[in-house]
């Protein structure tokens, strides 16, 4: 299985690859690097699924152990909390931008090979 870093890393090359001035008339180098992108984000969805997933565990935890007993009351308690899963929460954010932005090249990407492909037809 990838791990994460490797995932970002692919991610980051197929859209550099489709920033490359041979993928803007290329169908072929714009599928390619279309699938390959939309594989990677498809991976990093994943990865921050089971990161949020975790986070949420770990606040309510927190929460929970701040105001059992009444030693901290709900809201000082959930500032507390989150504030020490500070660096999950920016990692979710990190993740949730990449994702994003990779899916909207994706869009972006068959837009440009459909316009690509409908050119070729109406130039033969």
């Amino acid at each position: 299985m990838i791990n994460l870093e490797k995932a970002i890393e692919g991610m980051g090359d197929a859209q550099n690859k489709l920033r490359d001035a041979t993928a803007i008339n290329s169908p072929t180098v714009i599928s390619e690097q279309m699938m390959r992108l939309s594989q990677y984000a498809g991976i990093l969805d994943s990865f921050l699924a089971e990161i949020e997933k975790e986070y949420e565990i770990k606040l309510s935890a927190k929460i929970l152990e701040y105001t059992k007993d009444g030693e901290m009351k709900f809201s000082p308690a959930e500032t507390r909390s989150k504030m020490e899963l500070a660096e999950t929460k920016g990692q979710i954010l990190y993740l949730t931008r990449l994702v994003g932005s990779a899916w909207k090249q994706v869009g972006v990407s068959q837009s440009r090979w459909n316009h690509l492909n409908t050119e070729s037809r109406t130039n033969l």
